[in-house]
């Protein structure tokens, strides 16, 4: 497991690329290395250890996910965006299929920046967890 994490983002809706950079931030002032991209820029997921993915109801993170189905299963993935409940169908199905866990919103007109930095920190400690070894219970 490396310490390297993916934050990947379709920006259909303004503001996902703002919660991923905020969720970047907060990983790296943890201590994790962090590349934050749009999914289409995302070419490859080697050498990341962990993929947390903004708005995966969009045509482009169908791709993703399709292009990079044998990675994502057996990488951790946290799923994020920025509307509100309920999920689309297919990224429920995505879910189950993959394992990921979320997606957790964060709000709809104005994004909640606080919410979005309190998981970021959380998920820091979950990875800090998955990097060493550890089990949770």
């Amino acid at each position: 497991m490396t310490d390297r994490v993916l934050v990947a983002y379709t920006s259909t809706i303004a503001a996902t690329d703002e919660i991923a950079e905020i969720i970047g931030t907060e990983l790296a002032g943890c201590g994790l290395r962090v590349t934050v991209l749009s999914i289409a820029a995302a070419e490859t997921l080697d050498g990341f250890g962990a993929v947390i993915m903004g708005d995966a109801a969009t045509r482009d993170a169908q791709r993703f996910v399709k292009r990079h189905k044998v990675s994502l299963k057996s990488t951790p993935l946290w799923l994020f965006h920025r509307g509100t409940p309920p999920v689309p169908n297919d990224v429920t199905r995505m879910i189950r299929k993959l394992g990921a866990s979320g997606p957790i919103s964060f709000g709809g007109a104005a994004p909640d920046w606080d919410r979005a930095k309190a998981w970021a920190r959380y998920l820091a400690d979950q990875l800090t967890v998955l990097h060493r070894g550890f089990a949770s219970n």
